[in-house]
C-alpha cells in the first residue's frame, strides 16, 4: 500500500515528540502569562473634594473656591486598575476652618489608595487659597424701560421699584464695587393711561454673592402727552361791570393740553376774567385786588400775575 506523503507529514508534526512539544507550549503560556500579568498600566481616576470651611462667626469667604475634583493617575497590575472606580478611592477633605491664605499641596496620602497600586500623579499638585472679609450692605435697585407707550401717552418719572433696595452679601472686594442691581427691563410698549406694575426678576448675582430678593414689583405712571403753549398779552375782562379797569390790563396764560389740542388753539379763545364779589357797590367808586381766572375745555390753565387790582 502506498503511503501519502501529505499524511505522513501532518503525523509526524502531531505526534512525534509530544513530550517535548507539550512543554514547549506550556512553557510560552506561562511566559506570556508572565509577560502580560505584570503590566502596570496606568488610569486617571476623579476624586472628589470635601472641603471644611470656618465657622459663621468668622465672616470669612474665600475668594476663589476650590475645586470639586482631583485627577489622580494610578498605575497597578491591570487586573486591579480595571476593577477599580472612582468612589473606592475616597475623598480628598480640606480643611480650611483656619482661614489663612496660601497653597495647599495635595498629597498621595489624602487619598485612599488600594495596596498594590501606586500614585503616578496628581493635579492639580496644589490648591491656591485666597480669603475675604465676608461683608453685607443695602444696595439700591434700577430698573430700565424699554419700547413705547401708546401714542399719545408718555411715562412719567422714573420706574419705582419695591423693594427700592436688596441686601447683598458677599466677599468685600465685590460688594464695595457694587453700585446697583438691575433686573429685566419694563417693557411699556403700547401702555396706555395709568398706574401699571410688573413683576421682575433681578439680574444674577455675580459669583460668592448672593441676594436676599429674587424679584421686585415695579410700577411705572403712564400718562397723556402734554404740551404747554404760552399766550402773552391776553386783555383781562370784568365780568358785569363793563367799565371796570384792570391793573395790569393784560396777562400771560400757559395752556396745557394734549398736543393736539393745544396746538390748534387760537388766542382768541383764551379769556381770562374777572368777577366781581356780590357784596361790590358799582354805584360806588372801589377798587380790589382779584384773582384771574381762563378756563380752556380739556386742559389747564396757569396766569400770570394770578391777581389783578379791578377798578371801578
Amino acid at each position: 500500500m502506498t503511503s501519502n506523503p501529505a499524511a505522513s507529514f501532518f503525523r509526524s508534526l502531531f505526534f512525534e515528540n509530544v513530550g517535548l512539544k507539550l512543554i514547549s507550549l506550556v512553557c510560552a503560556m506561562g511566559f506570556y502569562v508572565f509577560i502580560h500579568g505584570g503590566e502596570r498600566p496606568q488610569r486617571r481616576f476623579a476624586v472628589p473634594v470635601v472641603t471644611l470651611m470656618p465657622p459663621a462667626e468668622a465672616n470669612r469667604t474665600v475668594i476663589r473656591p476650590p475645586p470639586t475634583e482631583i485627577a489622580v493617575t494610578l498605575s497597578g497590575p491591570k487586573s486591579q486598575i480595571d476593577a477599580l472606580s472612582d468612589k473606592d478611592l475616597g475623598t480628598v477633605q480640606l480643611d480650611l476652618r483656619e482661614g489663612n491664605d496660601g497653597a495647599i499641596p495635595i498629597k498621595s496620602s489624602m487619598f485612599s489608595i488600594p495596596p498594590g497600586l501606586t500614585v503616578d500623579e496628581i493635579f492639580p499638585p496644589e490648591i491656591e487659597v485666597k480669603w475675604d472679609e465676608l461683608l453685607t450692605r443695602k444696595i439700591p435697585v434700577q430698573i430700565e424701560l424699554k419700547g413705547e407707550p401708546a401714542s399719545g401717552f408718555l411715562v412719567q418719572g422714573a420706574v419705582i421699584a419695591s423693594p427700592s433696595s436688596v441686601e447683598v452679601k458677599g466677599p468685600r472686594a465685590i460688594i464695595e464695587v457694587l453700585k446697583f442691581v438691575g433686573g429685566s427691563k419694563f417693557d411699556v410698549t403700547g401702555l396706555k393711561d395709568g398706574t401699571q406694575t410688573r413683576l421682575l426678576p433681578l439680574d444674577a448675582p455675580p459669583a460668592q454673592v448672593a441676594f436676599d430678593v429674587e424679584q421686585i414689583t415695579a410700577t411705572v405712571q403712564i400718562a397723556r402727552e402734554e404740551r404747554v403753549v404760552p399766550f402773552k398779552a391776553i386783555p383781562v375782562e370784568v365780568v358785569g361791570a363793563p367799565r371796570a379797569t384792570t391793573k395790569p390790563p393784560t396777562v400771560a396764560v400757559r395752556v396745557r393740553g394734549s398736543p393736539d389740542m393745544v396746538n390748534s388753539l387760537q388766542a382768541d379763545a383764551i379769556v381770562p376774567r374777572v368777577e366781581l364779589p356780590s357784596d361790590v357797590d358799582l354805584s360806588k367808586p372801589g377798587s380790589r385786588f382779584l384773582p384771574v381766572s381762563v378756563d380752556v375745555a380739556g386742559a389747564t390753565t396757569e396766569v400770570d400775575p394770578p391777581k389783578v387790582l379791578v377798578k371801578w
